[in-house]
């Protein structure tokens, strides 16, 4: 059978992707021939600029040549550059047309509920693309449950699919030899957070966890890049590196890794760590299946759901940071990490030993970050006064209980932290997209940003250019501190 596979497709660094490549294995073992289209040059077979009106038209043109379509549904894929509702209902009118012209499979591994919600008409498009589909699937029952409440009886059709049906490991060494491979002391547990940085896969919150918890001989290693190069997820990552860097034994892996590396990591762990705050399902839960490897995740539904459908390794779902740290306590003490037979039955239990919950209490209260920066939405009046006070504070030669100086090389409360630290986390000025969820607003803010771009942009590069070279001088001043503590701390100058 001759197949279209429509999908993001490697190397762009999506998780879809990856799944999408693992299927076309799947595919042509079976022996279909199958060819893959994607929306921007990649080692797909074809490319079409996805994400539109023009581009949605000209797959379903496409499409005609093969006797089955598979299309691996994700918003960016195909609304990507949509701006208004009425081209979201022209895109799933177009994939209506196309269930119309071959036979046509949508994996719905991401909705917007969003637009479903607000637009009946998009509602009455999409319900019309499900209906004429030969094939329509998720991952767990909630979306599914989700979609039937949206687009009423026609998600009876809708069919759950195993999110690692496809999946094959990539390596076979054994844990002990992927902990050499890899650097990690063999004694030693490994926590394991992989996947791409963003805020909401909530790594910051496996931190937090590591630290409240009393995990002697372990360690938290993230592993991951950005998916894109966006100012929020660069913020967020940005973030992520502060926070790793100030905390004993968690280590950030800040980059991008191949599908062997990926396994790897897995093989190498004691248990995998998922503190996503939003999340549809989880590719990462199933390749850890593939290992046997325990799994701590967010008391999600989609996750609760996925965890129960059975497969290797056990696992436990935490609904905030407490839980995982008591989640994570359980697991290393199960494999023999514990402090003796009175803390191992404890944890074993599920309950924490006597005092051992005010001890995190007041190990939380000690978790204040040196600059208090909001990642979403920075205050740069906020960071400004907090920078003049530590700075005051510097000159003064003493300290402040609420506000803890950094005197970079001097006294420093928290190794690696440093003010530029303050000047990183504000981060260049970015002008907002000229797009609007309001009908018609859109075209007048591009019209406005084309207008005004000429001005705007010349200032916007000069700001920037002011930003990286404060961040400079300031670095430049921490590197003078340092020679000159190292100055008044050598007695032989």
């Amino acid at each position: 059978m001759s197949i279209l596979l429509v999908t993001p497709f490697a190397p762009y660094r999506d998780g879809i992707a990856t799944y999408a490549a693992q299927e076309l294995r799947r595919l042509r073992n079976d022996g279909h021939d199958v060819e893959v289209l994607s929306p921007v040059p990649s080692a797909a077979h074809h490319h079409l600029p996805l994400g539109g009106v023009r581009g949605a038209a000209m797959l379903v043109k496409r499409a005609t040549r093969y006797e089955r379509v598979i299309v691996q549904f994700g918003p960016e894929l195909l609304f990507g550059r949509c701006r208004a509702a009425t081209e979201r209902v022209a895109v799933w009118t177009s994939l209506a047309a196309m269930a119309r012209a071959t036979r046509l499979d949508l994996r719905l591994h991401e909705v917007e509920y969003g637009p479903l919600d607000q637009n009946p008409a998009e509602r009455r498009a999409a319900r019309l693309a499900l209906r004429w589909a030969d094939r329509v699937t998720v991952h767990t029952e909630p979306e599914r449950v989700r979609l039937s409440e949206l687009l009423g009886p026609v998600t009876d059709r809708v069919e759950i699919i195993d999110h690692g049906v496809n999946f094959v490991p990539a390596v076979t060494c054994t844990a002990a030899e992927a902990k050499a491979e890899l650097g990690l002391p063999a004694d030693e547990f490994v926590f394991l957070s992989i996947g791409f940085l963003q805020h909401h896969k909530g790594f910051d919150r496996a931190v937090e966890a590591f630290t409240l918890a009393d995990l002697p001989r372990s360690s938290l290693h993230i592993v991951g890049s950005g998916r894109v190069d966006h100012p929020d997820i660069g913020r967020y990552v940005a973030s992520l590196e502060r926070i790793c860097a100030r905390t004993s034994g968690v280590e950030l892996h800040n980059r991008y890794v191949s599908d062997d590396q990926f396994d790897l990591w897995l093989t190498a762990a004691d248990a995998v760590v998922l503190p996503y705050r939003e999340i549809w399902s989880s590719g990462v839960v199933e390749r850890a299946r593939l290992f046997d490897k325990p799994v701590i995740a967010s008391d999600l539904q989609q996750l609760r759901h996925q965890l129960s459908l059975g497969g290797g390794g056990a696992w436990f779902t935490a609904a905030d940071v407490g839980e995982f740290a008591v989640a994570m306590e359980k697991v290393w003490s199960s494999a023999g990490y514990g402090h003796g037979d009175e803390r191992g039955s404890a944890a074993s239990s599920g309950s924490a030993p006597a005092g051992a919950e005010a001890d995190r209490t007041e190990r939380r209260r000690s978790m204040r970050p040196l600059w208090d920066v909001d990642d979403e939405a920075p205050d740069r009046g906020a960071i400004q006064a907090q920078i003049v006070a530590r700075a005051r504070a510097t000159l003064d030669g003493n300290g402040d209980a609420e506000v803890p100086v950094a005197r970079p090389g001097l006294d420093s409360p928290c190794d690696g932290e440093r003010p530029s630290d303050g000047l990183r986390a504000l981060g260049p000025l970015v002008i907002p997209e000229p797009v609007s969820a309001r009908p018609g607003v859109t075209p007048v803010k591009q019209t406005v940003r084309r207008l005004t771009g000429w001005q705007l942009d010349p200032m916007n590069q000069r700001l920037a250019a002011l930003h990286q070279a404060t961040v400079d001088a300031v670095i430049e001043m921490e590197a003078r501190l340092e020679r000159l503590s190292e100055a008044l701390d050598d007695p032989t100058r």
